[in-house]
């Protein structure tokens, strides 16, 4: 049990750093789906693209990056452990994606969230007018789409505190869930009792 003790102090810094590499690969994968949004031509490919890029491959990594944490303290942890350290690797790849977005967004393409919306714009009147709706309807949805993102841009400290602590929350639960189906915990002969 000495052994079990000794890999679990190593949690916390073994999470940090899987939390840097799938943050990093996260932020990579983001940057990619907003260069293949801004590409697209087509409402389906603006719908699928986020899902696959921005959500199904980082859900695959992510688990890979827990399997490996769990290795990494000797194979076996409790829902308590598992949850602590794969919080832990999420909330530091919650803050290294969330940097590294600001960072790209505001200092290397400065104008990427305008060219995404354009696009979605687009494509979204593209799409209603081969449905044959008509133009008067269409111009009003496109006011309509670029009056939301101009509100969105124009966000305030406050609401982007409370987006970070709700995004802190959401964090957690998620850890919680991928605790509970990680978790592993050792066979009876080789606990204490």
């Amino acid at each position: 049990m000495v052994e079990n003790t000794k890999t679990l102090d190593s949690l916390k810094p073994e999470a940090v750093k899987n939390g840097i590499g799938l943050g990093l690969i996260a932020l990579v994968l983001g940057i990619l789906s907003a260069y293949l949004l801004v590409g697209a031509k087509s409402m389906m490919a603006i719908f699928l693209i986020p899902i696959g890029v921005g959500l199904i491959v980082p859900l695959v990594v992510a688990v890979l990056f827990c399997f490996d944490l769990r290795k990494k303290i000797g194979g076996f942890w409790n829902l308590r452990q598992a949850t602590s350290g794969i919080f832990i690797m999420f909330l530091v790849t919650y803050a290294v994606s969330n940097i590294g977005n600001v960072i790209f967004n505001k200092f290397i393409e400065k104008d990427m969230t305008e060219r995404i919306q354009n696009t979605v714009v687009g494509a979204t009147s593209s799409m209603m007018k081969s449905q044959g709706v008509d133009e008067d309807v269409i111009d009003k949805k496109v006011a309509e789409m670029n009056s939301d993102f101009e509100r969105k841009n124009q966000g305030t400290i406050m609401q982007t505190i409370q987006g970070h602590v709700i995004g802190v929350i959401i964090v957690f639960v998620i850890a919680l869930l991928f605790a509970a189906i990680f978790k592993k915990e050792p066979p009876l002969y080789l606990s204490d009792n």
